[in-house]
Formats: C-alpha cells, structure tokens, sequence
C-alpha cells in the first residue's frame, strides 16, 4: 500500500519534467564564416578583452555603493561576468555582434 502522502509529491514532481520535444525542433546554429571568424578574433575579442578590464575598474569605483544597497552580485555579473563570458566562453566566430543571450 502506499502512502497517502506519497501520491501527491510524486504527481508534482511528474509535472516538473522537461519536454526535450522542443529542443527537436531548433535547427543547428550556422557555421561561422572565415570573415566573422577573423572579425572575432581581431576585434571583438581584443573589444571584450578592454570591456571587461574597464567593467572591472567601474565595479571597483562603485563597490562602497552596491555594498550599500545590496546591488554586488548584480553590478558584478553586468561590469564583469558578461563581457568577460562574451570574451573567453563564447565560440569563435558567434555572436559577434553583441553580448547575446545572458543565459547561454
């Protein structure tokens, strides 16, 4: 017999499974072009390189102040985290165009 309060806390966690069904349907991302790889490589990288060592400074500048409010984690993700993402974890050659999803 099972438990009466068994049944519910397995229904709930049923309907927190993910569907892959939908990961289907994306096509691949496109292969980057040698001209978007070379853009990459000479100006983005070096662009998010001088972004993320200037984000760095202005986080330092303003540390007294996100300490007051409580905005730490948040200024440090925005000065740092995600120029410093789109500098050395993103692909070569992809999204050069901009800082992109800030959940990939």
């Amino acid at each position: 017999m099972i438990p009466r309060n068994i049944v519910p806390i397995l229904a709930f966690t049923l309907t927190l499974t993910v569907s892959p069904t939908g990961a289907q349907n994306r096509p691949p991302p496109p292969q980057p072009t040698p001209g978007a790889t070379a853009t990459d490589l000479l100006l983005a990288r070096p662009g998010g390189l001088a972004a993320t060592a200037l984000g760095s400074v202005i986080f330092v500048i303003g540390l007294p102040f996100t300490l007051i409010n409580g905005s730490t984690n948040q200024s440090a993700q925005t000065l740092m985290g995600r120029p410093a993402q789109y500098t050395f974890s993103r692909p070569l050659g992809e999204n050069i165009g901009g800082m992109g999803d800030p959940g990939n």
